[in-house]
Protein backbone atom coordinates (compact mmCIF):
# COMPACT_ATOMS: atom_id res chain seq x y z
CA UNK A 1 0.00 0.00 0.00
CA UNK A 2 1.63 3.15 -0.83
CA UNK A 3 -0.52 5.89 0.81
CA UNK A 4 1.63 7.64 2.65
CA UNK A 5 0.03 9.84 6.15
CA UNK A 6 1.61 12.81 7.50
CA UNK A 7 1.72 11.48 11.88
CA UNK A 8 0.85 14.63 12.89
CA UNK A 9 -2.62 15.02 10.79
CA UNK A 10 -5.76 13.35 11.88
CA UNK A 11 -7.46 11.64 9.15
CA UNK A 12 -10.89 10.31 10.09
CA UNK A 13 -12.35 8.49 6.58
CA UNK A 14 -16.32 7.24 5.96
CA UNK A 15 -16.64 3.39 5.57
CA UNK A 16 -17.05 4.96 1.77
CA UNK A 17 -14.07 6.38 1.53
CA UNK A 18 -12.18 3.54 3.05
CA UNK A 19 -13.43 1.58 0.55
CA UNK A 20 -11.76 4.09 -2.35
CA UNK A 21 -8.24 3.98 -1.13
CA UNK A 22 -8.23 0.63 0.12
CA UNK A 23 -10.56 -1.47 -2.53
CA UNK A 24 -11.76 -3.60 0.05
CA UNK A 25 -15.49 -3.68 0.05
CA UNK A 26 -17.80 -1.37 2.09
CA UNK A 27 -19.72 -4.28 4.07
CA UNK A 28 -16.46 -5.54 5.37
CA UNK A 29 -15.29 -2.29 6.50
CA UNK A 30 -18.83 -1.75 8.03
CA UNK A 31 -18.52 -4.80 9.92
CA UNK A 32 -14.67 -4.39 10.83
CA UNK A 33 -15.99 -0.93 12.09
CA UNK A 34 -19.12 -2.44 13.83
CA UNK A 35 -16.60 -5.32 15.51
CA UNK A 36 -14.02 -2.76 17.00
CA UNK A 37 -16.68 -0.03 18.36
CA UNK A 38 -17.98 -2.76 20.45
CA UNK A 39 -14.45 -3.31 21.99
CA UNK A 40 -13.29 -1.05 24.73
CA UNK A 41 -11.14 1.74 23.42
CA UNK A 42 -7.86 0.41 24.75
CA UNK A 43 -8.78 -3.16 22.80
CA UNK A 44 -9.17 -1.96 19.77
CA UNK A 45 -7.34 -2.70 16.65
CA UNK A 46 -8.48 0.54 14.51
CA UNK A 47 -10.25 3.94 16.27
CA UNK A 48 -13.61 3.88 15.59
CA UNK A 49 -16.33 6.74 15.99
CA UNK A 50 -20.18 6.45 14.87
CA UNK A 51 -21.88 9.63 13.10
CA UNK A 52 -25.08 10.58 13.27
CA UNK A 53 -26.13 6.80 14.08
CA UNK A 54 -26.26 6.08 10.51
CA UNK A 55 -22.53 5.77 9.82
CA UNK A 56 -18.73 5.00 10.94
CA UNK A 57 -15.69 6.72 11.07
CA UNK A 58 -12.34 4.96 10.72
CA UNK A 59 -9.17 6.09 11.68
CA UNK A 60 -7.33 5.93 8.61
CA UNK A 61 -3.62 5.49 10.16
CA UNK A 62 -4.79 2.37 12.13
CA UNK A 63 -7.12 1.61 9.27
CA UNK A 64 -3.79 1.24 6.99
CA UNK A 65 -1.82 -0.25 9.15
CA UNK A 66 -4.70 -3.34 10.65
CA UNK A 67 -4.25 -4.13 6.51
CA UNK A 68 -0.75 -4.06 6.28
CA UNK A 69 -0.57 -6.49 9.83
CA UNK A 70 -3.81 -8.33 9.14
CA UNK A 71 -5.72 -7.67 6.78
CA UNK A 72 -6.48 -10.32 4.10
CA UNK A 73 -6.91 -8.57 1.38
CA UNK A 74 -9.22 -6.54 -1.26
CA UNK A 75 -12.64 -7.59 -0.45
CA UNK A 76 -15.15 -7.36 -3.21
CA UNK A 77 -18.66 -7.55 -3.59
CA UNK A 78 -19.49 -11.06 -4.86
CA UNK A 79 -21.76 -11.15 -7.97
Amino acid sequence: MAIEIPSDQQIWVTTNEAEELTGYNRRYLKQLANKNSKLPDDERLIKVRKRSGLFYELWLPDLLRYINEIGYGPHQDKK
